[in-house]
């Protein structure tokens, strides 16, 4: 084996620890963690809003196009009932009528 394994060390490796500066390293790592834990949930949350906003619209529009085309469709038969209407007086030989036609002369 190499000579270093077999030597003894100068310090007992139970009772090293890294000190105030791996204390101080770890503690940065974790507030680094922590800040863009909270930077992404911030931004997921953004997108949801967004995607939820855009769902909202998405419905109105849909609702305002089936109230239009309900309307548009409301206007042509209210339309088209006043063109009948309209046909049947003005058709010759209804039963409304005085009598025959008159010769002008």
């Amino acid at each position: 084996m190499h000579q270093l394994f077999i030597e003894e060390l100068p310090y007992d490796p139970n009772q090293v620890t890294p000190g105030v500066i791996g204390f101080a390293a770890t503690a940065l790592v974790a507030i680094v963690v922590m800040l863009l834990m909270w930077d992404f949930n911030r931004r997921v949350r953004r997108i949801n809003d967004r995607a939820d906003a855009r769902e909202r619209l998405q419905a109105e529009v849909a609702e305002s196009r089936e109230r239009l085309e309900q309307a548009v469709a409301d206007t042509r038969h209210a339309a088209q009932a006043e063109a009948d209407a309209a046909n049947r007086q003005a058709e010759p030989g209804d039963a409304d009528r005085d009598g025959p036609p008159r010769a002008e002369g």
